[in-house]
């Protein structure tokens, strides 16, 4: 079991600002293979959050905690025979990491029920790290409690795929209690006058990186998706778990 460490630099810009360093990182980046062929080279994220009854997960973040985690299973698209992703996110002060299992649609009603799944390709790391999210969601007693969706652009750095910019737009949430995953559905969209910019890396920040920080005067933030979606659904009334 490996968890990824990863430095991430997080923004919210308005659109012209997130352009002006799109056109900066250029010449360092390439299209994410996820949306090289798409418009704008993005791509749609959907990911089912998983929390507590008192949403335990989500008053760490908000209390910023210095170590947390959350749990979450990501899909890409909607279409039956593609894969789901459980993911634990794990921060550190300004380090995160994150473990990654791939499964099959139909098995996850099984995973979040802590039973022992068929798991194709079982490799060792596959293994352990699906054992892992499966006893951290029976350790903080966590179901299922929102969708959060958005559309991302997305580019990886020509030396370092590990390097990565992103963009996100169009943020919205639905409130979900069913072990399911999907874009469909009558999403709240969560206000923001501005995108969310993420400039990622795992050991050193590029000189263009950090030089496009410096010219631009980002100014970085801490801003979770989901404690805004709950946030969001709150405010709108709609019941979140």
């Amino acid at each position: 079991m490996t968890y990824r460490n990863r430095n991430e630099n997080k923004f919210l810009v308005p659109e012209a600002v997130a352009q002006a360093v799109l056109r900066r990182v250029q010449p360092f980046v390439a299209p994410d293979p996820h949306g090289a062929h798409r418009p704008d080279h993005s791509y749609p994220i959907c990911s089912l959050y998983l929390d507590d009854g008192q949403h335990a997960l989500y008053r760490e973040t908000v209390e910023g905690l210095p170590y947390r985690y959350k749990l979450r299973v990501r899909a890409y698209d909607d279409e039956a025979g593609s894969p789901l992703f459980l993911e634990i996110k794990r921060r550190h002060d300004r380090v995160v990491q994150k473990l990654r299992c791939r499964i099959p649609r139909a098995l996850l009603p099984g995973v979040l029920d802590g039973g022992t799944v068929p798991l194709p390709d079982p490799t060792r790391e596959r293994l352990a790290s699906l054992a892992e999210f499966t006893r951290l969601t029976l350790l903080r007693r966590a179901v299922p409690t929102v969708l959060v969706r958005y559309q991302r652009q997305a580019y990886i750095g020509l030396d370092d795929p590990e390097v990565r910019v992103t963009v996100d737009r169009r943020l919205c949430a639905l409130p979900m209690r069913e072990p399911v995953v999907t874009m469909q559905g009558p999403f709240v969209a969560v206000p923001n006058q501005r995108v969310i910019l993420e400039l990622k890396f795992t050991d050193r920040m590029p000189p263009w990186m950090a030089a496009a920080i410096r010219d631009l005067e980002l100014h970085r933030i801490s801003y979770s998706k989901y404690c805004n979606s709950l946030d969001a659904l709150s405010r709108f009334g709609t019941a979140a778990g």
